[in-house]
């Protein structure tokens, strides 16, 4: 029976890999119509494989009721794909089709395909994971292993961004392009050096998409996928006490259930997002399934705090400069995904349990209120310096209540997200000072956000006020010396990254300004994506430098200062009603 096993692996590998190239090919090349046939057969004759091996597996386990329930996942994608076959071979009858009928979708039949891929590719992706498990890569620290994941979402979608068919001029993406495009989406920062309205097509605009919420949940829920699987693995207190830190969570035991709720979680708002989204677009977008892409492309990517948008100009369009209902729709989808996944959980459990029992006062961890004040804060103070600094530049055509409405929705996008309904070209000095300071800061610990982060800026704030009083005691039961330390890390080497990536952006590029190439170099490093529109004018050098930068940025500041702190004597456990950094 061993030796069935090693074979099925074997097979399974290979087909993997089959399954992929066919889909690639499909989907990356134009392919003629007389194609269309072997490859659906081969879908098929995928899908047959894999549900074989899924029973032969539940057989093999000796307890099939078991092996059903912690493989839920897969055995619920095999029966809907099992019913939808047998209703539309039996009765003429589909689901998705008339899921699609409602959408706004005219080619029904190429929709059943392209869902069965999609079907595939869980299919595939789970199958690779669990064939992982038994690699020796996991023996690296858990931190190479976070590095790691990056890395191969960015080689990735690099690598099918260079495909003929994901670009309107079906010559494929340049490689440099390619990597900055797929690096820039990854570590969701928005920065772009082509327009992503006119250069790509609706597969590589939908590729960006994929990108954008991989890379928005890799570092808690991709990470956490993979940890799950390796938790019995790691007994080292330093590398618990990383996985502990990197995943924002006490307990690893909770490490596979978290994915769940935090995939549900961004899932549930980035689809309510949509749904709002999908009643405020203009009469420019009249075709119900374009309304539908965009309306999940802007959900997705405000969520994420991405700042990728299907507008040439951004916000700035004419046709969204003035639809400010939209514009608080994505300020707070960018609030809610720069909160934090812990911290949006505590607040709906927290509302949820205060209408159930009225009597009994519960209240929101210390991290949580950290994130929630020092965000509503941030938000009101970038607001007014915003409305005082640009109400006579770039909003002088503006009335008050536009005005306040820009002022708010430059200051939340101004900490992670990119999104600008305002001309950062044209603002004033003072108006570029505090939107690279907002861009510094960041989101809050646990988000899809970067910078360093609102939790590090508290620490040092709160240790150099309580320092001036008393010099031995920090006077706060979750600021510890480690604590602060660590602060003090992550601020320091954020700085030093930030300083480095300007001074050879000077070097490389004479012939722009050290403010404008330092605004750049922040908002690249805190993954932010605003621009005063250099970008696309950078040489290959600064482009290589801003890539870095994203991609350091992306990491977080506690994964750098985690290695640079190897002899940091860390605890193994989180005291009551500490905080997490970076």
């Amino acid at each position: 029976m061993e030796i069935v096993r090693k074979i099925f692996n074997l097979v399974n590998l290979l087909f993997s890999l089959l399954v992929i190239g066919a889909l690639i090919w499909f989907h990356g090349y134009q392919y003629q119509i007389h194609h269309l046939t072997p490859h659906t057969l081969l879908l098929y004759f995928g899908f047959g494989f894999y549900l074989a091996q899924f029973i032969f597996r539940a057989k093999l386990s000796g307890n099939a009721r078991r092996y059903l329930r912690l493989n839920r996942f897969e055995f619920f994608v095999f029966l809907f794909l099992l019913l939808e076959m047998a209703m539309s071979r039996f009765i003429d009858f589909s689901i998705i089709q008339l899921a699609l009928s409602h959408s706004g979708i005219e080619n029904h039949d190429h929709a059943l395909i392209l869902s069965l891929h999609i079907w595939l590719v869980l299919i595939v992706g789970i199958e690779l994971g669990k064939a992982t498990t038994r690699s020796t890569i996991w023996k690296l620290s858990p931190p190479i292993l976070f590095v790691l994941s990056f890395i191969i979402l960015i080689a990735t979608g690099s690598s099918l961004l260079m495909l003929p068919e994901m670009t309107v001029s079906k010559q494929g993406m340049h490689f440099r392009d390619a990597l900055f495009t797929s690096i820039s989406a990854n570590c969701v920062t928005g920065l772009i050096v082509v327009d992503t309205t006119t250069y790509f097509s609706l597969k590589g605009q939908i590729l960006i998409l994929l990108l954008i919420q991989l890379g928005g949940l890799n570092i808690i829920a991709f990470a956490t996928y993979f940890m799950s699987f390796f938790q019995k693995r790691i007994t080292e207190p330093r590398h618990q006490t990383a996985i502990r830190e990197l995943l924002h969570t006490d307990n690893l035991g909770n490490a596979r259930n978290m994915i769940g709720t935090v995939i549900l979680t961004a899932l549930v708002i980035e689809s309510i997002g949509a749904i709002i989204l999908y009643q405020q677009w203009g009469t420019d977008i009249g075709n119900k399934s374009d309304r539908l892409f965009y309306s999940v492309f802007h959900s997705v990517s405000a969520f994420n705090n991405a700042g990728f948008t299907l507008y040439t100009d951004g916000f700035l369009n004419s046709n969204t400069s003035s639809n400010y209902s939209l514009h608080i729709t994505v300020a707070f989808l960018i609030v809610f995904g720069g909160l934090g996944f812990t911290t949006l959980l505590e607040i709906f459990r927290l509302g949820n349990t205060s209408k159930l029992f009225k009597s009994k006062v519960i209240r929101l961890s210390v991290q949580s209120r950290i994130a929630t004040y020092s965000s509503i804060i941030l938000i009101a103070l970038g607001t007014v310096l915003f409305f005082i600094t640009e109400r006579n530049n770039t909003m002088a055509q503006l009335s008050t209540s536009e005005r306040l409405i820009t002022s708010f929705f430059q200051s939340v996008t101004a900490r992670t997200a990119g999104f600008n309904t305002a001309d950062f070209g044209k603002a004033t000095t003072i108006t570029l000072l505090s939107t690279m300071l907002l861009m510094f800061i960041g989101a809050c610990s646990g988000s899809t956000g970067g910078g360093i982060k609102t939790s590090t800026t508290s620490v040092l704030l709160i240790a150099l006020f309580k320092r001036k009083k008393k010099k031995d005691n920090y006077g706060k039961s979750f600021l510890t010396i480690v604590l602060v330390r660590k602060a003090m890390v992550i601020l320091l080497s954020s700085i030093a990254v930030i300083l480095i990536g300007t001074f050879i952006l000077t070097l490389v590029e004479p012939d722009k300004g050290v403010s404008e190439l330092f605004f750049e170099e922040i908002s690249a490093f805190s993954t932010v994506g605003l621009s005063t529109g250099i970008t696309p004018s950078l040489s290959s050098s600064g482009k290589s430098v801003l890539m870095c930068s994203m991609f350091l940025g992306r990491l977080g500041p506690l994964a750098l200062s985690y290695t640079l702190v190897s002899s940091l004597n860390v605890i193994e456990t989180k005291q009551e009603g500490n905080i997490l950094l970076g």
